[in-house]
């Protein structure tokens, strides 16, 4: 009840503010993204609808390839149903040991484990462009696991690598119906999915890595491994349904892919995974946006606005996300103030926390409650 008071109160501030800023551009959208679920309940979409499922052919292991062939072409505002499977081409699955799971993370070595469907090519994308992804739906397949891989043979490949240096898997039966699945007797965990990976095609000008191993192999692909602009492996836990994100554009067409589907994560996703699962589908609507412009990945949920920054240090990722959230204060229209008392509401009221430590650029995202923008 209470979000949907605050989305009544939202919503007139969207209509004035149109096309006035960035901030002005996610309001709208955030507001249009607040109605998902009244939308979904009978009326129907304004695009077409399409699905993309996961096979051999539109699933690639651990690499992004611009060169790639797109699996599906969409105009904006169509909505695309994608089925992900698990790491490894979705060899890493029940019963799979961790000898098993070793072996294949060394087959794609500088590769990610993660298996992502695409790439989905958006008409009209361009880069210089930003793409709004919405997150209408997410069903859950019925299986998930948690590792860490053995500290002995992966020393830096987790927080606390060194110090388990044996490694563990343990598997999960995922229920759809409760939302909850058993960690052990007497835990139960409450589900929360979210994708730990979604994309939009490679930055030319990504930097070379700064650790870990190179970032493109010799066919010029790119590794999810890192999250960077273009989003990737950032495992931000708060872009459940309901959020919609904004990526600027690097590629013609933005490209689109998704995986590393997570059931549930905590901040910094400690050990190296979360609850890894699949989905059955994620719906996603993407929007070509040619009325705005930003450097790094953001998001939105109907209670908040979220700002990230990704670097191997995590200071300088803390930085990125704070002067982000600085820049989108004091450009906002809504309540204008100088960047001085930007800087200073950020501190106040900003919530700024590590989405994780694992995937070599570690990551922040900072929290701005829309609750504190009050209508007049």
């Amino acid at each position: 009840m209470i979000a949907t008071q605050r989305r009544f109160t939202l919503a007139p501030f969207a209509t004035m503010l149109l096309g006035l800023s960035i901030a002005s551009g996610m309001l709208c959208a955030g507001a249009r993204a607040q109605n998902a679920t009244a939308a979904d309940a009978g009326t129907p979409p304004s695009g077409k609808h399409y699905a993309l499922p996961a096979n051999n052919d539109t699933v690639q292991w651990g690499w992004y390839d611009p060169a790639e062939k797109p699996k599906l072409v969409v105009n904006s505002g169509d909505t695309i149903s994608i089925e992900t499977w698990l790491h490894g081409m979705n060899e890493i699955k029940p019963g799979a040991s961790m000898d098993e799971i070793v072996k294949l993370r060394l087959e794609n070595d500088g590769g990610g484990p993660h298996s992502v469907t695409g790439p989905i090519y958006v008409n009209g994308a361009e880069p210089g462009d930003v793409m709004e992804i919405r997150i209408k739906k997410i069903v859950m397949k019925d299986s998930g696991f948690n590792f860490n891989l053995p500290g002995k043979q992966f020393p830096t490949v987790g927080l606390l690598a060194s110090e388990f240096p044996e490694g563990r898997v343990q598997y999960f039966k995922l229920d759809s119906a409760t939302m909850t699945t058993e960690f052990k007797p007497g835990i139960i965990l409450r589900l929360k999915p979210f994708p730990g990976t979604i994309a939009v095609g490679p930055d030319p000008n990504e930097p070379k890595e700064k650790a870990g191993p190179p970032i493109h192999d010799a066919k010029g692909r790119t590794s999810t491994l890192r999250p960077w602009k273009n989003g990737s492996n950032m495992d931000v836990n708060e872009l459940q349904v309901g959020s919609t994100l904004y990526f600027p554009i690097f590629q013609r067409g933005g490209l689109i892919w998704t995986g590393d589907s997570h059931c549930l994560q905590g901040n910094g996703e400690v050990n190296l995974t979360a609850l890894e699962c699949s989905y059955k589908e994620i719906e996603i609507e993407p929007i070509v946006r040619k009325d705005m412009h930003i450097d790094w990945p953001r998001a939105e949920t109907s209670t908040d606005w979220i700002f990230m920054g990704f670097d191997e240090d995590l200071n300088e990722a803390m930085k990125i996300a704070v002067r982000e959230t600085v820049n989108f204060l004091a450009e906002q229209k809504m309540v204008p103030m100088t960047r001085e008392e930007a800087y200073a509401l950020t501190s106040i009221v900003g919530d700024c926390r590590v989405s994780q430590v694992v995937d070599i650029r570690k990551g922040v995202h900072c929290m701005i409650p829309k609750s504190i923008f009050v209508k007049k």
